[in-house]
């Protein structure tokens, strides 16, 4: 391919990452409003204490607290979205006290729009830019992931399918925690797939283990403060690394495994400068966590008995049909149905909602066909397995993702399988890529031998 050539692709592959990217952007203000917005804008206060007054008293660990409902939300939630929303409305000039209070889950509507609890327009938008800045970025991530594993013919399926699905598009447009997340655990598997191809080297490449030992650390901190899920990606990406390593020759194990440690040390400092309320005691705070953890999941369960899982087969068909047949479901709560709907009407006749799976009809068949395309993905990924060195931190990231929605989440909320779309996606990719090959492969023999007469001559 001569230089002229490469160039042109190489600007093509740029505008086609910026264009997604601004469509992910798009439909920022149209998205409906969710309750959990509110919660994350109120806990942005952290920024004001750490950043602005520099009162850190009140981000420390206190027993007994000096607020109790913001100890609670700073243990029980990443850290990361709520300083970057604060950042935001910083940015463009608003107060802490133009906060909002937290959203009472308890009351109706009506009750929590007339007590303050719902964020001004303004307030929101820039929140959700905050939010939806992390979720554009996360494109170009999924396209630098697919090209490891097939060059364009992966990485702009990949990046199509992130920045276009429907269920995605609600989510990190808002001001969560999901998008942050998106992001950081993207980084997280895109820093292990770099490492992992430099160690199959074996040789020099296996010996340049430090940028990506650091970038793997970074990224797994930011992963882990962006909400505790985070740890599911982080782990597949140290299974990975760690298979990659003990394959090695005695000294390049070594410079592995000590840049391993490394990274993990990286990845511990990095979520607890994040997370002040850790610093007194680590290993209380992450017990204490767990126990939030299981008190909040028996409670929504308690709560919504009608969106409880049975039993494992159940949680199995819930799965697989929020990946692939469920409507895009913008709220938990049945009552949120009415003061929604003008709203999500008006979103859904915008052009920002992207592929809508579900609903029917051509919607439930795009949906089955992503989650076939994935099966051909993960079985080219199988057939891949010893020629893409990467090719374990994906099916780990796959595997673990898939049982840790099956074993921690006991209702059918669409929101809570969101981390698992982004592996349905790349897997759909690289399934896709490979059926075309296919497709080609087999034009290309069927096609006639040219005649004799028009052979060249001479």
């Amino acid at each position: 391919m001569d230089a002229r050539r490469r160039r042109w692709l190489r600007g093509a592959d740029l505008l086609w990452n910026v264009a997604l990217m601004a469509f992910v952007l798009g439909g920022v203000a149209l998205v409906p409003f969710h309750g959990d917005e509110s919660t994350l804008v109120m806990m942005s206060r952290d920024y004001y204490y750490q950043f602005i007054t520099g009162d850190w008293q009140q981000v420390f660990y206190h027993d007994p607290p000096l607020n109790a409902t913001e100890q609670h939300l700073r243990l029980l939630n990443g850290t990361l979205p709520k300083y970057l929303i604060g950042l935001a409305w910083h940015v463009a000039g608003f107060q802490v006290g133009d906060l909002n209070d937290q959203w009472d889950w308890g009351a109706d509507w009506d009750w929590n729009v007339a007590s303050g609890r719902m964020p001004s327009a303004a307030l929101l938008a820039a929140a959700r830019w905050s939010a939806a800045l992390p979720g554009a970025l996360s494109v170009p991530v999924m396209f630098a992931l697919g090209w490891r594993w097939g060059r364009r013919r992966v990485a702009y399926p990949a990046s199509f399918l992130l920045a276009t699905h429907g269920v995605i598009l609600i989510h990190v447009r808002r001001a969560y925690m999901e998008a942050a997340l998106q992001l950081s655990s993207l980084l997280v598997i895109l820093a292990a797939a770099w490492w992992m191809e430099r160690l199959a080297h074996r040789g020099e490449g296996a010996r340049r283990w430090l940028l990506p030992a650091l970038a793997l650390g970074m990224a797994s901190g930011l992963a882990l403060a962006s909400k505790h899920s985070g740890a599911v990606p982080v782990i597949a990406a140290g299974l990975g690394v760690l298979s990659a390593a003990v394959r090695l020759p005695r000294f390049a194990r070594r410079q592995a495994l000590g840049g391993l440690a490394i990274a993990a040390a990286l990845a511990v400092a990095v979520f607890l400068a994040l997370n002040p309320a850790w610093w007194s005691d680590p290993i209380g705070r992450a017990g204490e966590v767990l126990r939030l953890r299981a008190d909040l999941v028996a409670e929504q369960a308690a709560l919504f008995p009608d969106a409880a899982y049975s039993d494992l087969p159940a949680r199995i068909g819930g799965l697989i049909a929020q990946v692939t047949i469920a409507d895009p479901a913008y709220y938990e709560v049945a009552s949120w149905a009415g003061p929604l709907s003008d709203g999500i009407a008006a979103y859904e006749a915008s052009p920002w909602t992207g592929i809508r799976y579900g609903q029917g009809g051509a919607g439930d068949a795009a949906g089955a066909i992503l989650l076939l395309l994935a099966a051909a993905g993960a079985a080219r990924l199988g057939r891949d397995w010893r020629t893409w060195a990467a090719a374990p931190v994906i099916g780990l990231w796959a595997l673990l993702t898939v049982l840790f929605i099956l074993a921690a989440v006991p209702l059918a909320w669409q929101r809570y399988v969101l981390p698992l779309l982004p592996v349905i996606i790349l897997l759909a990719a690289g399934g896709l890529g490979w059926v075309l090959t296919l497709l080609m492969q087999v034009i290309a023999r069927r096609r006639p031998a040219p005649a004799p007469d028009a052979l060249p001559r001479g």
